[in-house]
């Protein structure tokens, strides 16, 4: 019998602390795992423990310990109480259970699921979705006890902003941090006195002063190397502290939510959707000041909205090397003006070697993007006629999903023909039917074909999946409408191309990719 090399995996997440269930502990998970190998003659090489982290996510310290002991061969075998301990997020969970572990020949073992990758599971799809059923409740509970809490003017971040520091005796309070609130004091008086965003980082990346990630040793600040180790000031981030409204002593919060409840990514919350409750700490700035300078800022914004409106593309461009917005630059020559895109990190930290320019001329990218769109969009109206595209569509879909159903029953009886003969085989050994080398040839022969027939089942399960989600995103008659007024206008406005377009990537070969805010329209990218 083969002798593994285990390692146990612990997970206990925020949540399930609030929940005060005993069973889920760190120590429970531990004895569960440890009691079960012990009965299975199980070696226990290592052990992985996330305390406090959410199954949402993989960006867990001991799991990625994990994944590295699984890459160099130290482990070939990972124990769980169960799947949930692993992961809560259906398709990530399901592909290191299904996939990574399978290439890299991992036995995965959940105790309290009964599941073991030697013999598989018909039901794993099952318990997998009821686990991110679970995750996507609780983070809504979740989030509405935190929103409740912001509505009453309580801190819940992690981290404050710039200025101040968690009250030692209450960390949902504030109270000013004695150096850094000087800093932000000079940034609001450099601003007063009519220094721009600009020339204010200049000053301070002069002068060798901790960027915020840095002085507040944030974890992104560990690896920035720039300036000598103290950063590079940037001019939002100096624009992000003059308009901040929590120099007011008022509790600015939901400035940002995440994009999906199992994502670590954010976007921008509209300003009109702040939770902003006044008063409840101290101000480190006069309000008189405050106004002054935010003033001055918004009549400049307005310059700059200006020039925004002037491009069509502008804000859409992205540089597909850093991720960074390319913007759109102006040069003057002997009473011309020329127009040309350049990389916004390689104006800012060009000098330290980081990311290239990017320079396209913008006039007549623009020029080829309108044709390219146009040429796009008559392609999509062409097939589109009276009747729905989408019911069209998901009537083909639909008709897939059947057939894979179709193929999973198949399997599903395949996998329970072999479970009865395995249980056979066994009977017939107990009773002496079959001789012991027979048994363990047939045993062998039945689990292949098991394991076999359960793969196949399981990815057919998943495409059923992705399926299912396709045909629920699919509308060809909304995409249709804002195609037509595109295409109705002689001259599109910029608000026309925003509707359609998500992002355009330019790369250091200066390739341009379109991404459009409709899958229906990816299909006719060439």
């Amino acid at each position: 019998m083969r002798k593994y090399k285990c390692g146990d995996y612990l997970r206990l997440s925020k949540e399930d602390l609030l929940k005060k269930d005993e069973s889920t502990s760190i120590e429970s998970q531990r004895m569960i795992i440890e009691s079960f190998c012990k009965y299975h003659n199980l070696e226990l090489v290592e052990e992985y423990v996330d305390d406090g982290y959410s199954g949402g996510n993989f960006e867990r310290p001991g799991f990625k310990r994990m994944i590295e002991d699984i890459e160099s061969g130290k482990i070939d075998c990972i124990l769980t109480k169960d799947f949930s301990r692993l992961g809560r997020e259906l398709y990530q969970t399901g592909s290191f259970i299904e996939d990574y572990f399978n290439e890299k020949g991992v036995r995965y073992i959940a105790i309290n699921d009964g599941y073991d990758s030697l013999e598989g599971d018909s039901m794993i799809s099952m318990k997998l979705t009821y686990n991110d059923y679970t995750l996507r409740d609780t983070s809504k509970k979740v989030k509405s006890a935190f929103t409740a809490r912001q509505k009453k003017g309580e801190y819940i971040g992690s981290i404050p902003k710039y200025g101040y520091l968690k009250d030692p005796t209450d960390h949902h309070k504030l109270v000013i941090d004695p150096i850094a609130s000087l800093v932000v004091k000079r940034i609001f008086k450099m601003a007063y006195a009519g220094n721009s965003c600009y020339k204010i980082a200049n000053i301070l990346t002069l002068e060798k002063v901790p960027i915020p990630i840095i002085y507040k040793k944030e974890t992104r600040g560990a690896v920035i190397t720039e300036n000598d180790g103290y950063g590079i000031w940037r001019p939002q981030t100096i624009r992000s502290i003059l308009t901040s409204e929590m120099y007011l002593g008022h509790m600015v919060q939901n400035t940002f939510n995440k994009i999906r409840y199992n994502s670590k990514r954010v976007r921008a919350v509209k300003k009109e959707d702040y939770i902003i409750v006044e008063n409840t700490h101290e101000p480190i700035i006069d309000k008189e000041i405050f106004d002054k300078v935010n003033k001055v800022l918004k009549a400049n914004s307005k310059t700059v909205e200006k020039n925004k409106d002037r491009y069509l593309f502008s804000g859409l461009l992205k540089c597909k090397e850093c991720g960074h917005t390319i913007s759109i630059l102006e040069r003057k020559n002997k009473g011309d003006k020329s127009h040309y895109t350049q990389c916004n990190q390689y104006s800012k930290k060009g000098k330290y070697g980081i990311c290239n320019i990017h320079r396209l001329n913008y006039n007549l990218l623009e020029d080829d993007l309108v044709s390219v769109i146009t040429d796009i969009c008559k392609s999509f109206i062409k097939e589109y006629d009276g009747k729905s595209l989408t019911e069209e569509a998901n009537a083909i879909l639909n008709e897939e999903t059947i057939e894979l159903q179709k193929q999973i029953d198949v399997f599903i009886k395949e996998i329970a023909k072999y479970n009865t003969a395995i249980e056979q085989l066994y009977m017939d050994k107990v009773q002496g039917k079959i001789p012991e080398n027979i048994f363990a040839n047939l045993l062998d022969r039945y689990n292949k074909d098991l394991n076999n027939a359960t793969t196949q089942k399981n990815e057919l399960e998943k495409d059923k999946i992705k399926m299912l989600s396709k045909i629920e995103s699919l509308d060809y008659d909304a995409c249709a409408e804002i195609v037509k007024k595109f295409l109705s206008s002689k001259h599109p406005t910029r608000a026309m191309i925003v509707e359609l377009i998500d992002r355009i990537e330019i790369d250091n070969d200066k390739n341009v990719n379109v991404f459009f805010r409709f899958q229906e329209l990816s299909s006719y990218v060439r």
